[in-house]
């Protein structure tokens, strides 16, 4: 071989060996940046993982409260349910019981004028017939007698238990003033007895309604359930008019 033909072959193996380099260098190069590439791809995977559980937590909180608040308005709307139901109970209860007590107010007057009509009537048959005074005296002493053998009777209220005993003798009037009262006092007996808490306690030993009305713990509940509507006169009125309809002396 000529030494021309080596000096071409040596500068061609001088210039590929320099290509080789520079492509090795390359290729290292572009492995380290595909290196770093993917260290910051997976850093960057972590990174919106923890965002993503972030993001999750801070939902799942505002649904948890989201969930008390709802219940929270649920149970305040049930009450409110609850006590205007209790309200208009005790609003029908009350008017149901103003208009027995305007029929008996008129009743009574009706009573007041009969008796005044009737002692005018006495006074005149007295000068012919004496004896009648005495069989008068008997029979209002009967019926004096017949008022305090009621539980805790009014002693003063006797000429209004005689007027009650007169209605509740009178089929008519008692089935129209009397009878709805006495339905009204059994529901309020059913309601109490039911509030007991026990479901049995009406169908094994509900509370009569004579002895109802002098139970202290009923007069707070009703009182209670009224809502300070009822006062104390009105629970004396309830109980004397209970006492009559479910206690009542023979009429005079």
């Amino acid at each position: 071989m000529s030494s021309a033909s080596f000096a071409v072959c040596q500068s061609a193996d001088d210039t590929a060996s320099e290509e080789l380099k520079t492509f090795m260098a390359e290729l290292n190069r572009l492995e380290t940046a595909s290196q770093s590439r993917a260290r910051e791809l997976a850093h960057a995977k972590a990174a919106e993982r923890e965002l993503s559980e972030q993001v999750a937590a801070v939902a799942f909180a505002a649904q948890k409260a989201r969930h008390a608040r709802l219940q929270t308005e649920l149970k305040v709307a049930a009450t409110q349910v609850g006590t205007e139901v209790a309200r208009r109970e005790a609003e029908e209860g009350r008017r149901q019981l103003g208009n027995i007590a305007t029929q008996l107010e008129s009743l009574n007057e009706r009573r007041i004028s009969l008796d005044s009509q009737k002692e005018q009537d006495q006074r005149g048959s007295r000068l012919c017939n004496p004896s009648r005074d005495f069989a008068a005296g008997e029979t209002v002493a009967v019926s004096t007698a017949a008022v305090t053998t009621l539980p805790h009777a009014f002693v003063d209220d006797c000429k209004l238990c005689r007027s009650l005993t007169c209605v509740h003798g009178h089929t008519r009037l008692s089935n129209l003033f009397l009878v709805p009262l006495a339905q009204l006092l059994d529901k309020l007996r059913a309601q109490y007895t039911a509030s007991l808490g026990d479901t049995h306690l009406l169908e094994r030993a509900a509370p009569e309604r004579r002895s109802l009305w002098w139970s202290d713990a009923f007069e707070v509940w009703l009182l209670e359930r009224a809502c300070g509507a009822l006062t104390g006169d009105d629970m004396h009125a309830l109980s004397f008019i209970a006492s009559v309809k479910n206690g009542a002396p023979p009429s005079d």
